[in-house]
């Protein structure tokens, strides 16, 4: 309660907090656990103790999109027409082009795969470092889940 006495900007009436809007240029030196609005960017922004970092865009909702493809025990490549979509109509590629491999989330029959490790990520294509499973079309246990739009904290 004393801190809302002393910075009323914190909030009105206790409907809402306002965050300190500033450019990159006033933004604080930073203390551990700071948020700012950075009207440079549009972009909310937390300090971690060494640097700042973007938390959201103020700019809109975004959408997660999701590709589901299927293994066939012998492909690695999905992606740019590499591999097969789920019902096997056409050939795999994904709807949005991330930036890099931590912008997706892959999972194969539910488990989650580790960027650089079970996959790495170019131009558009997936690359897993074995074939992932033959779907047997039963239990959908072996579907390759990949989800996009992701954004990398600190983009």
């Amino acid at each position: 309660m004393g801190r809302f006495l002393k910075n009323p900007e914190i909030g009105d009436n206790a409907s809402a907090i306002t965050i300190p809007n500033v450019t990159t240029a006033q933004r604080p030196s930073g203390v551990n656990g700071q948020l700012i609005f950075n009207t440079t960017v549009s972009k909310y922004q937390a300090y971690n103790g060494s640097a700042w970092y973007n938390i959201s865009e103020a700019s809109g909702e975004k959408t997660l999109t999701v590709d589901t493809f299927q293994g066939d025990g012998s492909t690695t490549v999905f992606g740019n027409g590499s591999g097969n979509t789920l019902d096997g109509s056409t050939a795999a590629n994904l709807t949005v082009e991330p930036t890099d491999a931590t912008d997706l989330q892959i999972f194969i029959g539910g488990v989650y795969q580790v960027p650089g490790t079970h996959y790495t990520y170019s131009g558009g294509a997936i690359t897993f470092g074995s074939a992932p499973p033959v779907n047997n079309g039963v239990d959908s246990g072996h579907i390759i889940a990949v989800i996009q739009n992701l954004h990398k904290l600190g983009e």
